[in-house]
């Protein structure tokens, strides 16, 4: 199972470089509505054994191509005495996939979006939601339906995962002890410390560790921190990275806040396709730019746009 997981992560990760990062990551998003939407959907139908009318509406509004099909495949299933919500979730995986995603599905990166939603941690709690409601509704079966909007709202609000000892409970529980502005803060600056790291370290690769061009951008950037005298490039790297976390984060002694930012960034796609920009760099900036290697502001630019056709 673990040898089966691996590969189809890499498989993914390799189809995230056919794709600049903003567009697949929109995608990612688009996927994970879908599949909140389906679990909402396979939730309701399992227990109620038909498509209320609600769903209908919910369906309609989407996808009104499903509506005929994915009553008589429930009917069906329900006859057979088969999973009708199951079926019916599988019926609007299927035609998401091959009508709002093709695209996707054409270029050949649709696993890329498939893995990184299934890492978001919406994902994760829409999920986590479905198996408890699911145990919940075979037990007792509720006199009335959460709508989609309430059932958004739930999903919003799961404080528990499936897996409470996996690394996204962590996430989760230092997400949930933040506002959602001091949160986004620091994921944003967390996250322009990694890429800043990455081309610091090419810099530095090419120039050495006297190089004019990272002092310059160390000022603009990290105003305060200098490098102690003529050190490695990941020396320098780590040196910076522990300023920055106890001068700009301000979490030098919040470890499962820097593992949480760790675990969310390194599981976006943006991350991917930085990194692999990176790599990229690593290998063509001695032949192509060893006079002149790009300030950071250019590099970044450059590796949002980048991807492997």
């Amino acid at each position: 199972m673990d040898r089966v997981r691996h590969q189809a992560e890499r498989r993914a990760l390799e189809q995230a470089n056919r794709v600049p990062w903003k567009r697949l990551a929109a995608a990612v998003d688009e996927y994970t509505e879908w599949q909140v939407f389906s679990l909402w959907l396979r939730a309701v139908v399992e227990v109620s054994m038909s498509v209320p009318a609600m769903a209908l509406r919910e369906i309609e509004s989407r996808a009104p191509q499903l509506l005929g099909r994915g009553r008589s495949d429930v009917e069906a299933a329900v006859t057979n005495g088969s999973g009708a919500g199951a079926t019916i979730w599988q019926n609007v995986n299927q035609w998401a996939e091959a009508n709002v995603f093709i695209t996707a599905t054409k270029e050949g990166w649709l696993e890329a979006v498939r893995y990184f939603s299934s890492m978001s941690l919406r994902s994760m709690k829409a999920w986590s939601l479905w198996e408890q409601i699911d145990q919940q509704w075979r037990v007792a079966t509720p006199t009335q339906f959460p709508t989609y909007a309430q059932w958004q709202c739930e999903v919003e609000a799961v404080a528990r995962l499936s897996n409470p000892d996996g690394p996204a409970q962590h996430l989760l529980d230092s997400v949930r002890g933040l506002p959602e502005v001091e949160w986004s803060r620091l994921l944003s600056r967390f996250s322009d410390l990694i890429a800043f790291s990455l081309w610091m370290e090419l810099v530095l690769d090419l120039e050495g560790p006297n190089s004019e061009l990272v002092s310059k951008e160390l000022a603009k950037k990290y105003r305060g921190f200098y490098l102690a005298g003529p050190i490695g490039s990941k020396e320098a790297v780590r040196s910076l990275n522990d300023w920055a976390i106890e001068k700009v984060l301000s979490i030098a002694n919040r470890e499962h806040l820097l593992t949480a930012l760790s675990f969310h960034v390194r599981h976006q796609p943006a991350y991917c396709a930085i990194r692999n920009y990176a790599l990229h760099c690593h290998d063509r900036w001695p032949d192509e730019c060893s006079d002149h290697p790009p300030p950071f502001a250019e590099w970044r630019e450059a590796a949002d746009a980048y991807f492997e056709p």
